[in-house]
């Protein structure tokens, strides 16, 4: 019985076999392959998402094997996946009347039909494929996985994922795939439940106890995360999705010294990227250290110049120093990569505010509303400057609006009451704050913020002692 070849070996039979194919070409000639070396070197490019290089190996191949249904198979494939598909059913259809049996018909044919989304079509093929197989189980309940999980049913997914796992507890991307269809299918706990016991099972599977940290995040259960993450990393201690993973749930926690120097322990075992700067320099803004802040999310605009919340957060440290004009200049380079982002047209306006610059920081509070009408704070932010430019009644409609939006917001009640008040509605202002204080009483204090002079009228006072009474 031969010696199965070494991975060293196989990779030496494919480079070689890579070389001397491409020496052909250049020399155009015909050169002799056997059918296992053009197999891998399809393979090979298929791999690399080389596909026309791979069409091209497969068109030869058939030129010097024409009777190898196998390379008729792997042009089927690479049809599919240059958007062929017509031509990739043709060919199978061809490869199926001459062996029925064919398990790799009908798992091509699977994925031709969802990459049409032909999700029914699909399902069909995949579940033929599971019946004529006797190995690679793991990969067809993968694929109907995941066509249950692109038609959105995510129960199934569930459920084939788990066949999956259990045929093969290493097949990583139904491990990464099956926290997300729990999660849709509102199965947390059970899926919480399937990897314990995959765990008993195969204890030393560092991404088991890896997925099972994630699932826990998305729980919210950080301490339980934190815990299957740690024995994750006594498993492989240089696994750096799962120190990073560790940091996002310390920061969830508010644990944000710890979060820090979990990062920057990731950074041992991995590059740093973009997002794990700005993560960092979230942590220390948290921390109220905004100058260390400022200094990571620099790093993360340098890294990634697109990423606007990088530069957001930079505006951010400034306008926590009051330092308006630098802030303004940060807040309106995130802007000009997302201009459609209410929280950073609020933080603009506020800079204007503060620089005097009031026409210009209506403008940045009318785009807060019209972008993003759910930021409670853009609403009050507009009203309070039409307020203050004496414009009390504009206030007030504005908020009418808003209620429209935020209806149990109490602030924006009170704060309409007000400016009801300060426009010479009375009565609409007193039936506007009897409602108010049916939602908060204890929120009254506003109302003297925004508008003094009601502290002093004997009505309101009437009208919060009726209702302090009530309480």
């Amino acid at each position: 019985m031969a010696e199965e070849e070494s991975p060293e070996e196989q990779n030496e039979y494919l480079s070689s076999s890579i070389r001397k194919y491409e020496e052909m070409k250049r020399r155009k000639e015909r050169y002799f392959f056997d059918v296992d070396a053009l197999l891998k070197i399809i393979d090979h490019f298929i791999d690399s998402f080389e596909f026309e290089k791979a069409l091209d190996v497969t068109g030869y191949a058939l030129s010097i094997h024409p009777q190898s249904t196998s390379f008729t198979l792997k042009e089927a494939q690479l049809f599919g996946l240059t958007g062929k598909e017509k031509e990739a059913l043709a060919l199978l259809e061809k490869v199926e009347h001459i062996n029925p049996f064919d398990v790799e018909v009908h798992l091509i044919r699977g994925n031709v039909y969802n990459a049409t989304e032909q999700f029914p079509k699909a399902i069909s093929s995949f579940k033929r494929a599971l019946e004529l197989s006797d190995d690679q189980k793991d990969d067809i309940y993968l694929s109907l996985a995941i066509t249950y999980q692109n038609m959105s049913d995510f129960n199934k997914a569930v459920d084939y994922y788990k066949l999956c796992l259990i045929e093969n507890p290493n097949n990583e991307v139904a491990m990464g795939e099956i926290v997300l269809s729990l999660e849709f299918s509102n199965r947390l706990t059970e899926g919480v439940d399937f990897f314990n016991k995959m765990i008993d099972e195969y204890p030393y599977d560092f991404m088991l106890w890896y997925y099972l940290g994630e699932i826990y995040s998305k729980q919210g259960a950080y301490e339980s995360a934190l815990n299957a993450y740690d024995y994750c990393l006594i498993i492989k201690e240089d696994f750096a999705p799962a120190h990073l993973d560790m940091a996002q749930a310390l920061s969830m926690m508010e644990r944000f010294d710890d979060a820090i120097l979990r990062y920057k322990t990731a950074f041992e075992y991995c590059q740093p990227d973009g997002f794990t700067y700005y993560n960092i320099g979230e942590c220390y803004e948290q921390l109220k250290n905004f100058e260390e802040a400022r200094t990571y999310y620099k790093k993360a605009v340098k890294i990634a110049p697109e990423m606007a919340q990088g530069w957001y957060g930079i505006g951010v440290t400034f306008e926590e120093e009051e330092r308006w004009y630098e802030a303004l200049h940060y807040v309106k380079k995130a802007i000009e990569i997302d201009d459609q982002n209410g929280e950073y047209w609020l933080a603009l306006g506020d800079c204007e505010y503060r620089l005097n610059n009031f026409t210009e920081a209506e403008e940045c509070y009318k785009k807060v509303i019209d972008y993003d009408p759910d930021n409670t704070e853009g609403w009050i932010a507009y009203a309070d400057l039409l307020n203050e430019f004496n414009r009390p009644m504009e206030a007030s409609e504005l908020l009418s609006t808003a209620l429209l939006y935020h209806f149990d917001n109490t602030e924006i009640h009170y704060r309409k009451a007000c400016y009801l008040y300060l426009s010479g509605y009375l009565e609409e202002s007193y039936e506007q704050l009897a409602s108010a204080l049916d939602k908060d009483y204890n929120m009254h204090p506003v109302l003297f913020e925004v508008a003094p002079q009601m502290e002093n009228d004997s009505r309101v006072q009437m009208i919060l002692s009726q209702k302090n009474n009530r309480l």
